[in-house]
């Protein structure tokens, strides 16, 4: 029965001594449950307005609309392929893109190369030329290179490009 007690004070101790230090961490990120909600908005499409209403984060943060795009079904020597991700900073400090790294040749990305400050917007506008590119489905991946305390973003582009209908 003692030692019952003991164990029992022991375990009520430590769960203390964590709860009382996880309260003295400064907060840096939010949880990984707000994380993926916010993600979830930003791929619904949820308006910038919303997520750059005040600062989430401590350090620079961009936040995209949405990270992906289908172009569904075009003709392969139909002409450049042109699409814009909205993104804000939505943390403390100025954003910078460092770079945009295109999966290949294809694809050319334009972007904004001055500083963001916090709660502005902007645009990346990526082309892709389908016909640098065989036929058939294709899945491009571009990576954006920032200040971001969260690091590289992924934006991805997909469709399936044919040729001329006889």
């Amino acid at each position: 029965m003692k030692m019952k007690r003991i164990v029992v004070l022991a375990v009520a101790l430590l769960l203390g001594a964590m709860l009382s230090t996880a309260q003295e961490r400064p907060h840096q990120h939010s949880n990984r449950s707000d994380v993926n909600h916010e993600k979830a908005k930003r791929e619904a499409g949820i308006e910038l307005d919303s997520l750059a209403m005040q600062p989430k984060w401590d350090g620079a943060h961009i936040a995209f609309v949405t990270t992906k795009h289908n172009f569904g079904e075009v003709q392969r020597k139909g002409g450049d392929l042109k699409v814009r991700f909205e993104y804000v900073n939505d943390g403390s400090e100025p954003l910078i893109i460092t770079r945009i790294a295109t999966s290949c040749t294809c694809m050319r990305a334009d972007y904004r190369r001055r500083p963001l400050d916090v709660g502005e917007r902007d645009v990346i506008e990526l082309t892709y030329e389908p016909h640098k590119m065989e036929e058939g489905s294709f899945h491009k991946v571009v990576q954006v290179y920032s200040n971001s305390v969260d690091g590289m973003h992924l934006l991805t582009v997909s469709g399936n490009s044919v040729g001329q209908r006889r």
